[in-house]
Order: C-alpha cells, then structure tokens, then sequence
C-alpha cells in the first residue's frame, strides 16, 4: 500500500512485488486485500516468482501448473512443470513477462494432476506502477476566415479610379505654376535690363566726364580779378560729414553694380 501510494503522488514509475497470494490456499482473486495493491489503470504485471514442494513417488505421474486466467477469455499466464517419473522436491522459478496491464490478469490458482501433492506454496507477482499521462480533451480547431483582398477597404481605396476633376485641379495648379514663373522671369529681365541701363550710365557719364572737365577750363572768366570778401570766422572751414556719408553710398552701389558683371 505505502508502495502504492507514493506511485500515485509521482511521475516516475514505481517497481514492487506483492506478498506471497497462495498463502490462503490453491487459488487467490487478483484483488487489493490479496495483491497488496489496487488493480487500478497504469498497474503491470511484469514477472511470476513461485516455489512449492512437490511430495510424489518416483515412478508416479504428477504435474503442477500455476495459471491466472484472462477475463476476455483463456488464460493471461500459465505454467506447468511435469514431475512424472521423477522423486519429489522443492522448486523455485521466476518468470518475466512482458508489462500486461492488472484488468487481464483474472484470478490465480495452482493445479495439480496425476499422484502427489503440493507443499508450501508460495507465489510472488512483481509489478509497475506508472500513472497514467492525463488525457488531453480534443480540442476545436479555430476557425480561419479566409482573405479576400477585393473586399478589403485599403485595396478598394488604393486601386478605386481617380476622379477627374482631381485632374482638373493638377491642370490648374500647373498653369499657376508656368504663369508664376513667366512673372518671375520677366521681372528678373526687368532687373537685368535696370543693371545694362546703369552699367551705360556710368560709362556715358565717365566719357563725359573728360569733355566737361576741358570745356570748363577752357572758359574764359570775364571781368579780370575778383577780391576775397568771405571772411571766416574762426578762418576754418568745417567738413561736410552728410556730402561724405552720400558719397560713400554712391561708391558702394557703384562697386554693387559692378560686381553683377564679374
């Protein structure tokens, strides 16, 4: 039972044997008072272990069999050893069998036939205990709906036709975009134009500049001397800071306009 118990709190199986089942007579049920054990799902039987005494004259036949019948019919395990023409002794097997689950294994007995008889009989089961893998319910396999790309709304939205006034307004934006940029260059030749008119005036003037100069030296000044009457007070003349301010300006657009033509 202690056996029994500790295969029922663990994974691993548990070997065992049971107590000697003839002890009460030549036949025994293979039930837990006898077995020790309950014949319950994952016990098996793996091996027979007897040994008996057999009293018998020599030149007497006697066989002695050791069975357990099979509830589905015929026997699970049957052994027999045949003493005929032999003196009488004692004998002891163990016989292995292949793990047969404990509900194949009916009731047990021991058989004799011929003169003699049987003495201290002792038999022996040797078992495993594996509990059982718990069974795992079926289970429903999910249901797939399957893909349709033509329903999905991002494909009917990617593929859907364009709508023409959408062209229109491309066309529109376009004719915005060749009508600003007509205005832009014409407004850049404006400036260019503006830049040749003032480059000429500068040269006109440089040409001039010479003629102007020599014609002015050239006059003849009437009237023979004239006489200081300016008196100054203080006998300084001041700067004129604002005529320098403006001829400064005047240098730097000058060298401005120059630099568009470098």
């Amino acid at each position: 039972m202690a056996a029994y118990s500790a295969a029922c709190s663990s994974s691993d199986p548990i070997y065992g044997y049971t107590p000697n089942v003839a002890a009460g007579g030549s036949s025994w049920s293979m039930s837990e008072s006898v077995l020790g054990v309950a014949p319950v799902q994952g016990l098996d039987i793996s091996g027979v272990i007897y040994r008996y005494t057999a009293v018998k004259e020599r030149p007497d036949d006697f066989t002695v069999t050791i069975a357990n019948e099979n509830p589905l019919g015929g026997y699970t395990f049957r052994n027999t050893d045949d003493w005929s023409g032999r003196s009488g002794a004692t004998i002891s097997k163990a016989i292995p069998v292949n793990y047969s689950p404990i509900r194949l294994w009916g009731a047990g007995s021991i058989e004799t036939s011929g003169v003699g008889s049987v003495v201290d009989p002792s038999v022996v089961y040797t078992y495993r205990f594996k509990e059982p893998e718990p069974e795992i319910p079926a289970q429903t396999p999910p249901t797939i709906n399957p893909y349709n790309a033509l329903e999905d709304d991002a494909v009917q939205r990617a593929t859907a036709e364009t709508d023409p006034n959408l062209y229109e307004d491309d066309e529109v934006e376009k004719d915005k975009d060749e009508e600003e940029e007509k205005d832009m260059e014409k407004a850049l030749a404006a400036l260019q134009s503006g830049l040749e008119m003032a480059k000429g005036q500068d040269s006109l003037l440089a040409a001039m500049n010479p003629v102007t100069m020599t014609q002015y030296y050239a006059a003849t000044i009437p009237g023979g001397a004239y006489q200081e009457t300016v008196i100054l007070d203080g006998g300084q003349i001041k700067d004129n800071r604002r005529a320098f301010r403006s001829m400064a300006n005047d240098r730097l657009h000058n060298q401005m306009v120059e630099e568009q033509y470098r």
